[in-house]
């Protein structure tokens, strides 16, 4: 199973998932208020799961994506 840890780059939107995708860095997952250093990306949508970024902003699950990069650049995974 593929985990979303601390540190990784995401591809997160803005105001609720309706601004454009931006690249930034996981700084700390929550689960319910408790923090945790991984999450199973098949968790990460629900409501319960929060991450802060390195651009200072917070999202819920469902406002980022996996970022997969390949030989031909980066491929968004929604």
């Amino acid at each position: 199973m593929e985990k979303l840890k601390v540190g990784d780059v995401v591809i997160w939107r803005g105001s609720w998932g309706k601004d454009l995708p931006k690249e930034v860095k996981v700084t700390c997952i929550e689960i319910n208020d408790i923090n945790v250093s991984s999450i199973g990306w098949d968790k990460v949508e629900s409501r319960d799961v929060v991450v802060d970024l390195d651009n200072g902003h917070w999202a819920y699950g469902f406002q980022i994506a996996k970022k997969v990069e390949n030989n031909l650049g980066s491929i968004v995974v929604y």
